[in-house]
């Protein structure tokens, strides 16, 4: 039945009943009470299911961010990167026990590596899920629950690098500068310790093929435009490699000597062909030799008063030749033939005066010289260590092993001279320098651990300052006349450290035994520098100027 109003009256009676209830003062509180429970019941356990979720929740979000984590720092170093996906599963397997039961298993978990902030594959990513039916949940929506998590971890793997160019100065502008036509592909690193807006500069229209370009500083846009090089400028960490160090002091150094050359000797060489005539006569008389040496001069001869005794019977006549090859004559002869005539008579009977018989031999000998060659060796040095004004190089000269200090002048090889040296050290104090110029043929070694350990220096400094070929005192106030600017024939092996002066560079240098490192406080390549290669074949350079770490950072 309807009501005049169409609606059941069931309905209309129930509206009026809760109308009046709602309008009573007695009784309504608990009916009203009553009414909300199921609601209150609901919300309970709605609470409660949502206390679960969040636990999940919680817990799994930790297991993956700690998997992520351990992928990262596994991906962060070579040696560990290939098993960047076992250590996540692992990490994730030791932190998920709290809901185990019901989440993701190890052996399931999702694990990527994928590029992250322009980087390329540069970061981990974990993601897992837990499941399971909880009352309320599960009354209202006829399933279980699933609630997933997910993380993401970024790295950067560690890192050392070394440097063949080091400027050391810590606010130089221009603390390396490049210019003219220079050519550096070695690319074996370059470093400036300077904190300048500018600390590495471009000035003229190189070739640079460097590895990478370091700085404490900023470095010149040119590199980023006209390398591929790594370039990491505002770089934190970069350190001077021998700042620690100090030049050695061995007894021998405490020697104060003078250099000096020592001028060369000429030596004539020849062919020479000897040929011998003897013949014998025979006399009777008083003996022509009047100072009783057995040998006849000319003039003796010419004022003999003796008898030829043509019949007398005696020896026949003798000849003979030899030849030798380039054997040494007295110098200033010439090729050509000279003629010598000797006579020398003995008594054949022992008479005296008048009834004396002798014997004249004589010899005529003919040498004949051939292919003469005179040879004059270099005015020569030979250069023992110790300590040195100034040693300018003006012939050939031999540096024997040690440690040779140059107090207040300069260590200048210039000219067509060869210097060699092996397991050798110059020091640098009071404002010395060096000055390496093209044209001299050079091969400079720079001494060993072992020779400085037998000359009293300790082997834990041995082995520091072994392969330094030329050390500036700290104490020094420095020079601006330190050159290098050498050619092919300019062989330097080992370390020029210069921690006060500036280094010009202006030719190039070549390196036969041990790598050629240059730090000076600051350098300059100029006009036609070019050096293609710091190392010899099979061998690196090994001193780092920056060691950075690896990093791990959580980003999602």
């Amino acid at each position: 039945m309807l009501s005049a109003k169409g609606r059941p009256g069931s309905i209309r009676t129930i509206t009026q009943v809760a109308r009046g209830l709602w309008r009573s003062r007695g009784g309504n509180a608990a009916l009203m009470v009553a009414l909300g429970m199921p609601a209150l019941i609901g919300g309970a356990g709605f609470a409660v299911d949502t206390a679960q979720w969040y636990m999940w929740k919680r817990e799994l979000q930790f297991a993956v961010d700690q998997a992520a984590i351990a992928g990262a720092l596994a991906r962060s170093s070579t040696d560990t990167e290939a098993s960047y996906d076992s250590r996540a599963r692992q990490e994730y397997a030791a932190n998920v026990s709290a809901v185990a039961g019901i989440a993701t298993r190890p052996a399931d978990l999702k694990v990527g590596l994928v590029n992250y902030s322009g980087g390329v594959k540069n970061s981990v990513t974990v993601s897992a899920t837990a499941t399971r039916s909880l009352p309320f949940s599960s009354l209202l929506t006829g399933k279980a629950a699933t609630i997933g998590v997910f993380a993401q971890a970024s790295f950067k793997e560690g890192a050392s690098f070394t440097s063949c160019l080091t400027a050391v100065s810590e606010d130089a502008e221009g603390a390396i500068n490049i210019g003219g036509n220079s050519v550096l592909t070695a690319a074996c690193g370059m470093a400036a310790l300077s904190k300048s807006d500018r600390a590495i500069t471009v000035s003229g229209n190189p070739t640079i093929d460097a590895g990478w370009i370091l700085a404490a500083g900023g470095i010149d846009d040119w590199f980023r435009t006209n390398t591929d090089d790594i370039i990491m400028e505002r770089l934190e960490g970069l350190y001077d490699p021998f700042k620690a160090l100090s030049p050695p002091n061995p007894a021998e150094t405490q020697v104060t000597r003078t250099y000096s050359c020592v001028k060369g000797k000429t030596t004539t060489r020849a062919n020479v062909r000897t040929d011998l005539d003897t013949t014998y006569t025979y006399y009777k008389g008083f003996s022509p030799d009047t100072n009783g040496d057995g040998i006849l001069t000319s003039a003796e001869l010419a004022a003999a008063t003796w008898q030829l005794q043509e019949n007398a019977k005696g020896k026949s006549r003798e000849t003979s030749s030899t030849t030798s090859s380039m054997v040494l004559v007295e110098n200033n002869t010439v090729d050509g033939v000279t003629k010598t005539t000797t006579r020398t008579i003995i008594k054949t009977n022992s008479s005296t005066g008048a009834n004396a018989t002798w014997e004249m031999k004589t010899t005529v000998t003919t040498t004949t010289q051939s292919g003469t060659t005179a040879t004059t060796t270099p005015d020569q040095a030979t250069v023992l260590p110790g300590t040195y004004t100034d040693i300018h190089v003006g012939c050939t000269t031999v540096f024997a092993p040690g440690v040779y200090v140059i107090d207040g002048g300069g260590l200048k090889i210039t000219g067509q001279y060869e210097v060699t040296g092996s397991g050798v050290m110059f020091v640098l104090k009071n404002g010395a320098w060096i000055d390496i110029a093209g044209g001299a043929n050079i091969n400079l070694t720079a001494i060993t651990a072992s020779q400085l350990t037998a000359k009293g220096v300790s082997e834990s400094d041995a082995n520091k300052l072994a392969g330094m070929l030329v050390f500036e005192d700290r104490n020094s106030p420095g020079s601006g006349k330190t050159k290098l600017n050498g050619n092919t024939n300019t062989l330097l092996n080992g370390t020029i450290y210069l921690p006060i002066s500036a280094i010009d560079f202006a030719g190039t240098a070549g390196v036969s035994s041990q790598c050629l490192m240059i730090a000076a406080n600051t350098i300059r390549l100029t006009g036609t520098a070019n050096m293609t290669t710091f190392c010899p074949s099979g061998l690196n350079n090994t001193v780092n100027v920056v060691n950075l770490k690896a990093s791990v950072k959580l980003v999602a």
